[in-house]
């Protein structure tokens, strides 16, 4: 499998490494591209014929107003996007956890008046506590 089968470049800010996640089942599937950075995400569905080919049966793409990772200590968790205007509550709890509790992950947020995303809190390569204390 080459690199550019599970990365896309993102159609809002331009990070050129959108996750793509696929999923399988019967004569169907589907794709989502989601960039960790901003949020954007595309979600497409598929049909497969039995000659192997395809056809798209659903398209959507959502403007992304942010993206989070959340990992609880001993755990694993996805990346998530918003793609509305996150609640004060939604985003203090993720602080919270983040800050306070000993989350790994971080926390972006765009700005539509900037048009770009910024970091508010962790860091995307927090997966791991280096000193091995949590």
């Amino acid at each position: 499998m080459k690199l550019a089968e599970i990365h896309a470049h993102c159609g809002q800010c331009g990070f050129n490494y959108s996750r793509i996640d696929t999923e399988v089942w019967g004569h169907f599937s589907s794709r989502r591209v989601m960039c960790p950075i901003c949020g954007w995400t595309v979600y497409e569905e598929y049909r497969w014929d039995g000659d192997g080919s395809s056809s798209l049966m659903k398209r959507s793409e959502s403007q992304g107003f942010g993206a989070y990772r959340l990992i609880p200590p001993g755990g694993y968790t996805g990346y998530n996007a918003f793609h509305s205007e996150p609640d004060p509550e939604v985003l203090d709890n993720i602080k919270d956890l983040l800050t306070v509790k000993g989350w790994k992950g971080y926390l972006s947020l765009w700005s539509s008046k900037e048009k770009k995303a910024f970091l508010v809190t962790g860091h995307p390569l927090n997966k791991f506590d280096i000193n091995g204390t949590r």
